[in-house]
């Protein structure tokens, strides 16, 4: 059946953990998608405190390129969306640039002092080159 399908998928696609916590014996696909709804629902402002907490305390040092950086700041900053705190444009900007290692302070300033402030990938472009310069 479609819901036996849909079941399945839902199963396939979440960690173990979650799969042990909302498995039931004739367990619908409604009933499981609802356990997983109040799991995260409930969780909601918690979630945020700890994204939160990690994307201002996010610094390049821990990545080991600014590909890897920008990507992990991008991913706490639609995680934040998809729990209703989105960050725009010029917080995400100002969270990268603040947290760069030394040889790219100069940069740093650069993407600070613009008026307006670049777009994030803008900004992230500009750091991928001054990585390409640094390796040369």
């Amino acid at each position: 059946t479609l819901d036996a399908t849909v079941l399945q998928w839902i199963f396939a696609t979440i960690s173990h953990d979650l799969l042990h916590t909302i498995l039931e014996p004739d367990t619908t696909t409604m009933e499981a998608l609802n356990r997983l709804r109040d799991m995260f629902q409930d969780n909601k402002h918690s979630r945020v405190v700890t994204l939160e907490y990690d994307f201002t305390h996010t610094t390049m040092e821990a990545f080991s390129s600014v590909s890897a950086y920008c990507q992990h700041l991008k991913s706490l900053s639609d995680q934040l969306k998809n729990v209703g705190f989105p960050v725009d444009n010029s917080r995400l900007v100002l969270q990268l640039v603040s947290s760069l290692i030394e040889p790219y302070k100069g940069v740093a300033t650069l993407i600070r002092q613009s008026d307006p402030l670049p777009q994030f990938y803008q900004a992230w472009s500009m750091l991928v080159l001054e990585e390409s310069d640094l390796k040369k």
